[in-house]
């Protein structure tokens, strides 16, 4: 739907399709009178722990250094237009931007309306993001969608129709690799109510 989401974010037809299903599901694994789910002890104690260590964070790199240079970083070697030696590149410089995390440092240890600490824990974020898609449009071999490879101007059916899985190998984010999967696209619809649109390449 849209994209799986990319550019109708707010949806009606999102909202109806996703949420009937989200429903559909919820209904089938929840049954009438089921014991309640037994929560650990300890659950939320990592988060917590987490939380604290970005708040007391005491490292030489403010913040919005280390925002900024991920951000110059994805737009010289992860641009709209890319190319297979930027993006090799991209590779082992986010990496290096990932590393620098450990060294951030947080100014304010303030619990209330502390921006300082949101936007730590909001980098978190961005850096794994930044290296997931740079790790995952270095590998892709073609162009499709909102990715454009030079190196590589068509769509490649034959090898690419598949989603690209991405993950980070450890928790924290400073400490991990970026590992690629893949599974194949459900190209046929589930049921009778709507006929096979088979793919077809984008023109204007």
């Amino acid at each position: 739907v849209h994209g799986a989401n990319r550019l109708g974010a707010n949806s009606l037809l999102d909202l109806v399709v996703f949420g009937r299903q989200a429903a559909d599901t919820t209904a089938e694994l929840v049954k009438p009178n089921s014991p309640p789910v037994e929560i650990p002890k300890n659950a939320g104690a990592e988060t917590i722990a987490r939380f604290d260590k970005f708040r007391n964070a005491s490292g030489p790199i403010p913040t919005a250094t280390l925002r900024k240079e991920l951000q110059l970083t994805m737009q010289k070697y992860a641009p709209v237009y890319r190319n297979s030696k930027d993006l090799e590149t991209g590779k082992a410089e986010v990496a290096k931007v990932l590393k620098k995390f450990k060294d951030v440092g947080v100014t304010d240890r303030t619990l209330v309306w502390n921006t300082d600490l949101i936007e730590t824990m909001e980098l978190e974020n961005l850096l794994s993001q930044a290296a997931q898609q740079m790790f995952s449009a270095e590998a892709r071999k073609e162009s499709r969608g909102a990715h454009a490879q030079e190196n590589f101007p068509d769509r490649d059916d034959v090898n690419w129709m598949k989603h690209t899985l991405s993950y980070q190998t450890a928790r924290n984010i400073e400490d991990a690799a970026i590992k690629l999967d893949y599974r194949p696209v459900i190209d046929k619809p589930l049921d009778d109510e709507m006929h096979h649109v088979p793919p077809a390449k984008r023109v204007y």
